[in-house]
């Protein structure tokens, strides 16, 4: 019976550090910043970037 309780409390361990550790990479790599930003929103409206015309 021992053996039953403490099994189910490592499962719980493990099992809710790979969520935890699953949730912080899905939410930091969904909120970090992009490598390369199209453009910038400090430059000045002149500075338009071409992406091509029909």
């Amino acid at each position: 019976m021992g053996t039953g309780i403490i099994g189910t409390i490592v499962s719980l361990v493990v099992g809710g550090s790979v969520a935890a550790v699953t949730v912080v990479g899905v939410v930091s790599s969904q909120t970090a910043a992009p490598s390369q930003s199209p453009i910038d929103v400090n430059q000045p409206a002149s500075q338009v970037i071409d992406y091509g015309s029909n």
